[in-house]
């Protein structure tokens, strides 16, 4: 430690050169650098984001700042949230809809009583007016295709939606659409093929069809909840366990 406190000896020496007198003349009058203290650690760098070291106009090219949402996107994310389902919070909870239930329900009978109703206003037009060929043929076609599948799409639905399966619930949407299409041929189409409409018959045709719509859009997202209900519960097993089996 003492070699911090020593001054250099540059006094001149007798028999000294004159460039080594002149150096040490130059080392006299240049002062003393102090020495790094090697004891502490050096300071790191400040560390320079890549927005710090990019240009302004790059750093807002590549960084945009956030714009606030606009009312629309506030309305689609409150209605996105409420119509979603949420997803079980146990694995034993039901996920069956109430709604959906009573739907079925009620949609069974009112199809009874559609299928007695048409069948009879059919025969007293037919009877009284007479029917174009097409006409024969294409609506008592639909309607008993129509009888046929709607109690196996109430099953469908029904038992789906009690026991919580998607492989019977799923047929039930899509049979749902194929029988309000034949509806929708009862409610305008005849008319245009040359046949009498009465008018108990668009109230009759359209109640059916606000039924049909109200379960596709129960039926959904019940639908979305069985899928998340099943992953919940989805078990993962070891290649032994499928060998063993």
């Amino acid at each position: 430690w003492m070699h911090k406190f020593a001054t250099p000896c540059t006094a001149p020496v007798p028999g000294m050169s004159a460039r080594r007198r002149q150096r040490a003349e130059e080392a006299e009058a240049t002062p003393l650098a102090p020495e790094a203290d090697d004891t502490l650690p050096a300071a790191a760098p400040p560390e320079t984001s890549d927005a710090q070291r990019l240009s302004p106009a790059a750093a807002e090219h590549l960084f945009p700042e956030r714009r606030p949402p606009t009312a629309f996107e506030r309305l689609f994310a409150a209605v996105n949230g409420a119509v979603r389902p949420q997803p079980p919070k146990a694995r034993h909870e039901i996920a069956s809809s109430t709604l959906l239930q009573q739907l079925v329900c009620a949609n069974s009978v009112l199809s009874a009583l559609w299928a007695a109703g048409w069948i009879c206003l059919f025969l007293w037009k037919a009877s009284v007016w007479e029917p174009p060929l097409h006409v024969v043929i294409l609506s008592p076609t639909l309607y008993i295709a129509w009888a046929v599948f709607e109690p196996i799409r109430l099953t469908l639905g029904c038992l789906g939606n009690l026991h919580e399966r998607i492989e019977l619930l799923g047929p039930f949407m899509f049979s749902t659409l194929a029988v309000a299409v034949i509806h929708v041929y009862f409610l305008t189409a005849q008319h245009y093929l040359g046949w009498i409409t009465l008018q108990v018959e668009y109230p009759m045709s359209a109640l059916l069809l606000c039924i049909y719509v109200a379960e596709l859009a129960v039926g959904w997202p019940t639908a979305r909840l069985f899928i998340l209900k099943a992953e919940a519960n989805f078990q993962l097993v070891s290649a032994g366990d499928l060998d063993e089996r």
